[in-house]
């Protein structure tokens, strides 16, 4: 189990590889619970295996938060220890390389070699099963250039061997052999060396939502005093789902959000971001509540934005000082970027 709440109802142990993982694959999940709970949730305490967290609400909070928010805490963990262990068997033959930094070009390129060098000894070379055409690329690896450093540059990084017939990605400039990255692609339209992303993906945020901006000048986030703030507010009006929700005919209630971002480069480069994800609408999303359990409501979408001004990330806040770059990390990994 994930997690245990024992006899101490504002407390529930978690693994610590769980916790790690949930914070840094979907933290907008806990983004969410807090918005829609307004407890926080806090590391009290640690052993080499576990960490103790406790949960504390705010002073003006319903009776029943802290039960709820408990409650909400320890289903998205279980959910969380699922796709840990979905995510370590899709990369079992790397080791799980891929979850130590999927955003390391170093640690994709290992996971690469890892998992099709391997596959490559029972799938004819390529790395891809039943291609039946592996037979050059094995013979070129019998036959190295006595250059290295050119040997490297005219291999493919997904079977390992000589590039046949190069295809050069256009943004990256990375090289493969073209069958390999026509397959490659149609798995996951991103480059298999650095995780560029290709093409647009599309979400399914209600169509009828509203993104306002302003600024205000006399607002200073901690961290960014010498700024003023960049105020978002998110307003979608009730409607109903479409055939790409989870019930289509059903009514949704419609909601609004706020967020911040610092008024300096960095966060105006951000919030333009912010504005493709919008228009891709892969902002929010139709689905359950984590706190109420309430179904067919408007969802943030694993996008992580700043829906308060100040205490720092346990309260999804500033300061925090990488989070500019995280959420860019973040976007990328949608396809969204400043090019």
């Amino acid at each position: 189990m994930a997690a245990c709440g024992g006899n101490i109802k504002n407390k529930v142990t978690v693994n610590k590889t769980v916790w790690d993982f949930l914070n840094k694959e979907t933290p907008s999940k806990l983004t969410r619970l807090w918005e829609e709970s307004r407890v926080r949730i806090l590391i009290d305490g640690e052993t080499s295996e576990i960490y103790v967290l406790r949960l504390s609400p705010e002073s003006h909070v319903p009776a029943n938060a802290l039960y709820l928010a408990r409650k909400a805490l320890k289903s998205l963990l279980k959910e969380t220890e699922k796709e840990l262990k979905k995510s370590c068997k899709q990369h079992q033959l790397s080791g799980c390389m891929a979850y130590g930094d999927k955003n390391s070009e170093h640690a994709t390129e290992l996971h690469i070699r890892g998992t099709y060098s391997r596959g490559a000894q029972s799938t004819g070379g390529r790395g891809f099963p039943n291609t039946g055409a592996g037979s050059s690329h094995s013979s070129s690896r019998d036959h190295r250039r006595e250059d290295p450093e050119d040997d490297r540059e005219n291999q493919c990084p997904i079977c390992l061997g000589e590039i046949q017939n190069i295809k050069t990605l256009e943004k990256c400039q990375h090289s493969f052999c073209e069958d390999c990255i026509t397959r490659a692609l149609q798995v996951k339209k991103a480059c298999p060396m650095c995780g560029r992303f290709y093409g647009q993906l599309v979400g399914n945020q209600p169509e009828n939502g509203r993104m306002l901006v302003s600024k205000d000048s006399g607002l200073l986030l901690p961290g960014y005093e010498k700024y003023g703030t960049i105020i978002i507010q998110y307003v979608f009006p009730p409607g109903i789902q479409g055939s790409e929700h989870p019930n289509p005919g059903v009514r949704y209630p419609g909601t609004t959000r706020v967020a911040y971002l610092p008024d300096c480069p960095e966060g105006n480069k951000v919030l333009t971001l912010f504005k493709k994800a919008f228009d891709q609408r892969l902002t929010f999303t139709i689905g359950t509540s984590m706190t109420t359990g309430r179904p067919n409501v408007i969802t943030w979408n694993d996008i992580h934005h700043k829906t308060n001004c100040t205490g720092g990330p346990q309260l999804f806040g500033y300061p925090d000082p990488t989070y500019l770059l995280r959420v860019q990390e973040e976007l990328r990994a949608k396809g969204i970027t400043a090019d």
